[in-house]
């Protein structure tokens, strides 16, 4: 079993319908949900995913959506969008709406972010689960213990070089 993609380029790299690219964009999103910190994100949208337009049929359509959420995802966290998502082969040549209906219409072109209408993309709430962790980054169970290992271990040396300090000039008070 493949594991999910962790970048846009591994995306685009098994993507060879547009069927399959969706299916390989959700799995994106999963795993953009697991990350919590700013470098990680970054790595998940810095590389530039191979062009599909001349894959599939609407591969121009992937193209411009892999771009979009690269752009947003960069607005996000703070970051610069990668120059990879404006280049002009990552807009849609055809407007391309997510949702159907005119009233729809209407609010998508009203309310779809502008990562997305740059790209010729309508779509009012595109999936990006992204949560910024404040702090730390997180650090496994078994790197605490090590770390706390180590440091007990300094503690102890310290501990004993400073008894072995004062014990000669213990003995030596002692002597008079």
């Amino acid at each position: 079993m493949q594991t999910r993609p962790h970048t846009l380029a591994e995306v685009a790299d098994r993507a060879d319908s547009l069927e399959r690219f969706g299916r390989e964009l959700a799995d994106w999103l999963h795993t953009v949900r697991t990350l919590t910190s700013r470098p990680a994100l970054t790595r998940a949208i810095e590389s530039a995913p191979r062009l599909l337009a001349d894959r599939f049929p609407e591969g121009s359509l992937a193209d411009a959506t892999l771009a979009a959420y690269a752009d947003l995802l960069a607005r996000r966290i703070g970051i610069p969008a990668p120059s990879w998502s404006f280049e002009y082969t990552r807009i849609s040549p055809e407007p391309w709406f997510a949702v159907d209906g005119p009233r729809a219409r209407l609010l998508a072109l009203r309310d779809t972010p502008p990562a997305f209408k740059r790209r010729n993309l309508f779509n009012p709430a595109p999936d990006l689960p992204v949560r910024l962790r404040r702090g730390r980054p997180r650090v496994s169970a078994e790197t605490k213990r090590a770390n706390n290992a180590a440091r007990q271990r300094r503690f102890q040396q310290k501990r004993n070089a400073l008894l072995k300090s004062l014990l000669p000039a213990a003995h030596h008070q002692t002597s008079r």
